[in-house]
């Protein structure tokens, strides 16, 4: 019954490897989380190592480490997995060596995939493989000749496909948004998606420590979340980025996390297991009762506010699975801490 799971002593203690999501997990649009640096720096003394999986394939894992370094960060390049990594790492796997790749994309991302064995081409017709990604300069011919070198056979491996990306200006069309056009002009989708939530960027980070358990720590449910969920391993949700607690409580079961953390600090604390009742509609967290009355959840108690939180999303996605329950009606509060919490 329990989707949440527990943690007695510091989380990261029981994985090997803690794969970190980026933008909204280490920082926020360029400005460090707090918690950030002294949480990685704590990961080595627990036995687990970071590695740093962004989507964004326009810069080399030495730059990447080198922003993180500049926000006293603890970061080296071999720790960083770019979606321009799993690229070439995916073509090289399909294709023999020195085949003829298109590039569609960042410098980074055509001296990944040259530094992998394969020989770049600008000829469509004679493309094995594509790498597509997305670089302000990307022009219609860019599109075309990758829609002509599918439509004759060559493997389509795409970077992500994140339908916006985040501007001053606010969210612009994103690689996915352009992979569209090439979606529908040629009738299908990429042969690979490198980026999560695609599974193939879980894979390739997990073969850093064969054999070993992963934590995906992600702030974007549909993103982080879901592709964790796809590759099979447990994920951490932080509040840092793009989700609250509150828009948690009516996740779909793909986009569900293991745990829940305020920030990145979450790794390094213990997480209380919420504890089910024999009936099945009630759930106790830390303080704190979640309670299933008919198409209401009533909230009671009190305690540390994240306690409240795993009662109530344990028990609203229970209860929107197995009763029908709307998970978009507010809880409501029973006594003055809760009043409190949920107020907020």
């Amino acid at each position: 019954m329990t989707r949440l799971k527990g943690a007695p002593e510091a989380l990261a203690g029981a994985y090997d490897l803690a794969l970190l999501d980026l933008d909204g997990v280490v920082y926020l649009l360029s400005q460090p989380i707090p918690e950030a640096a002294a949480t990685i720096a704590a990961l080595p003394g627990l036995d687990c190592a970071p590695v740093f999986v962004t989507n964004n394939a326009s810069r080399s894992p030495e730059t990447v480490a080198n922003a993180l370094r500049g926000m006293d960060i603890p970061a080296d390049a071999a720790e960083v997995l770019t979606s321009a990594q799993v690229v070439a790492a995916e073509l090289r796997e399909r294709l023999p060596a020195g085949a003829p790749v298109l590039i569609c994309g960042s410098d980074a991302l055509r001296a990944t995939v040259e530094a992998a064995g394969l020989t770049l081409t600008t000829d469509p017709a004679v493309a094995q493989g594509i790498g597509y990604g997305m670089t302000p300069t990307t022009t219609w011919r860019d599109l075309a000749d990758l829609t002509i070198a599918a439509r004759q056979g060559a493997i389509w491996v795409a970077t992500n496909l994140d339908a916006t990306l985040p501007t001053p200006d606010g969210p612009l069309p994103g690689t996915g948004a352009l992979a569209e056009a090439i979606r529908i002009a040629l009738g299908r989708g990429p042969d690979v998606v490198a980026g999560k939530p695609g599974e193939a960027i879980y894979r390739e980070a997990l073969a850093r420590k064969p054999g070993g358990r992963g934590l995906m720590v992600g702030d974007r449910p549909d993103s982080d979340i879901e592709g964790a969920n796809r590759a099979g391993i447990d994920s951490l949700l932080v509040f840092t980025g793009v989700v609250s607690p509150r828009q948690a409580l009516a996740l779909p079961p793909e986009q569900r996390p293991t745990y829940l953390g305020w920030s990145l600090a979450a790794l390094t604390e213990t997480h209380p297991e919420p504890d089910w009742n024999e009936a099945v509609d009630r759930i106790e967290c830390g303080g704190w009762t979640a309670a299933l009355d008919g198409k209401e959840i009533r909230l009671s108690g009190q305690g540390a506010e994240l306690d409240a939180w795993r009662a109530l999303c344990e028990l609203s996605w229970a209860a929107a699975d197995m009763a029908g329950y709307d998970p978009t009606v507010p809880p409501i509060p029973v006594g003055e801490a809760a009043e409190k919490l949920l107020s907020a």
